[in-house]
């Protein structure tokens, strides 16, 4: 063993205040946020459906609505806030914010443990503390900061007890584990991976005994799993549409590759991490012009911190082997998993293993400190290295419509308008793609309107003649109105459980939603329209006159 475990008590020994300061500021980041209660956006929508409406017996034997999937760990504490508080955006987030600023302090005594100089210790500690993409996550109704934490907790354990050699230390590190695993599905490839990692450094260094001792931990991990997959991860299906929408995001490793962009898949993927989750890339350039994609990818400036892991996998393979296997075979597990198409891998299904890759560069900046070159030219190096995501979060605090990216929703905000002027003898038409988040609204906040949710008859139909034809019951219901509140998602999304791009006829080369707003503006005068913005919104509300004497 070559390195003892870091107490907390000497976590702040060194550069104690500028690591004060950056906690400080990722908490105030994460709290900022929280407290702001953005709106939920479609993708916690679909999760918080099931939070409110069933109890905990129905969350853990019940199929999620929308055919979500999540731990039950995490679902029964996510529960938690909506069974003492009430139904609403910040009861969802409590769980995953404190596990949010768990992760963030967690990360402290990590950092200090594999890395070997203050500035790399600062650098890893600063990425986690203001990357936007890991700030965003500690404040989402989803589990992906859950498992951030999962595995910057696992990677704690490891440091606490992987030096052990008595039973009740391996045994307590086991049962620690199997309760990660309940919280966090992608917890299987850290902690396996780890488990494979250890035992190989074991048969390599033919500690026989330690090897068999390390049995006691990796053996209730197993167990562990394999009691949750049997009465639990078992019974998720298959689903084929979710593949489809995977393999058109080119989220599985392709193996064996057949063209070029295949053989390309693992540099995408790497710019694509560096860029989410750990947010060390810049600023795009505006979306409204139309650069390439080469331009684009310039402009984010993803060479340094990339560079900079390549120099830290370097370290690891000269100096300390048995770390770069830790780090690897998580890695390697959720490759494998990817090329079997069982994990997608892309933007927030990485998460998980981001405190891996900010290890290694901050292993990189602990090799560039090592240098013959000028203290100066070191502290201009890191700074260029950590100014995005100190720029990137500074920019959404001061204008939280940034945050999130396209993940910004405005769907509360439209309802609360409806409830504000909506009048006797008006009524709501909710088309089908924006219908999940209208009526976890309409729950929450006890929003009561006359409400015509609209069919979905897109595989009924075979052009739009007969799409509206087909909706013709609908429009019935919205005679004898005084006024129409059209409620929609302004673009060709999907539903949960479609195939992409189908039915061919809605899909190609049309902007169905386009022609629907075309056909509800037919039947009356358009008098008011919410968010007065064209761009960037997931909701649109138009009002319409409607005649009473005409029937629909």
């Amino acid at each position: 063993m070559t390195k003892t475990f870091t107490s907390s008590k000497n976590i702040f020994k060194n550069h104690r205040f500028p690591i004060l300061l950056i906690l400080f500021a990722g908490f105030f980041f994460r709290v900022f946020h929280y407290l702001n209660n953005r709106s939920l956006w479609e993708d916690e929508v679909f999760l918080a459906s099931s939070l409110i409406r069933m109890n905990f017996t129905e969350l853990a034997t019940l199929p999620l609505d929308y055919q979500q999937r999540a731990p039950i760990g995490f679902l029964w504490l996510a529960h938690l806030g909506v069974f003492f508080f009430d139904k609403k955006e910040l009861s969802l987030r409590l769980f995953p914010f404190v596990a949010g600023i768990a992760a963030l302090f967690t990360f402290v005594p990590v950092a200090r443990y594999f890395l070997r100089s203050n500035q790399s210790i600062f650098a890893a500690i600063f990425v986690v503390a203001l990357a936007p993409p890991i700030i965003y996550h500690a404040v989402e109704v989803k589990q992906y900061g859950t498992e951030f934490f999962a595995s910057v907790l696992s990677l704690y354990l490891y440091t606490h007890f992987v030096q052990k050699d008595n039973i009740k230390d391996l045994l307590i590190w086991g049962i620690l584990g199997a309760i990660i695993l309940w919280f966090s599905f992608s917890s299987l490839f850290v902690l396996f991976g780890m488990a494979g990692s250890v035992c190989l450094t074991c048969l390599i260094k033919k500690e026989w005994k330690q090897l068999f001792l390390y049995m006691i931990p990796f053996s209730v991990w197993l167990i562990s799993f394999l009691i949750q997959y049997a009465f639990f991860i078992s019974k998720f299906p298959e689903e084929e549409w979710l593949i489809q929408f995977w393999r058109n995001r080119d989220a599985f490793m392709p193996i064996p590759p057949h063209s070029v962009k295949d053989l390309l898949w693992p540099f995408k993927q790497i710019y694509s991490l560096v860029r989410y989750p750990m947010g060390l890339t810049w600023f795009d350039l505006d979306y409204k012009n139309d650069y390439s994609d080469k331009l684009r990818i310039l402009a984010r400036m993803p060479a340094l911190p990339i560079l900079t892991g390549l120099l830290g996998l370097w370290t690891l393979l000269k100096k300390e082997r048995k770390h770069l296997l830790l780090f690897a075979l998580p890695v390697i597990l959720a490759l494998i998993a990817s090329a079997l198409e069982f994990y997608p891998l892309r933007e927030r299904l990485t998460v998980f293993l981001s405190p891996i890759f900010i290890l290694v560069i901050g292993k990189g900046v602990e090799n560039i400190y090592t240098w013959p070159v000028s203290a100066w030219a070191k502290k201009i190096f890191l700074c260029a290295l950590l100014a995005a995501p100190l720029l990137n979060s500074t920019l959404q605090m001061i204008d939280p419509e940034l945050f999130g990216d396209y993940k910004k929703s405005s769907q509360r905000e439209a309802m609360q308008y409806l409830q504000k002027n909506y009048q006797a003898g008006d009524v709501v038409y909710v088309y089908w793609n924006n219908q999940p988040s209208f009526r976890y609204y309409q729950q929450a906040y006890g929003f009561n309107f006359k409400t015509v949710f609209g069919s979905d008859v897109r595989y009924v139909s075979h052009n739009f003649d007969s799409y509206f034809k087909n909706l013709s019951s609908d429009f019935k219901k919205l005679n004898g109105s005084r006024r129409l509140w059209y409620a929609y998602k302004p673009y060709n999304g999907i539903k949960i459980g479609d195939i992409e791009k189908e039915p061919k006829w809605y899909y190609y080369k049309v902007d169905a939603v386009k022609k629907m707003l075309e056909k509800i503006s037919s039947f009356g005068v358009l008098k008011d329209s919410y968010p007065s913005r064209e761009t960037g919104t997931d909701v649109k509300l138009y009002l319409f006159e409607l005649d009473p004497e005409r029937r629909l």
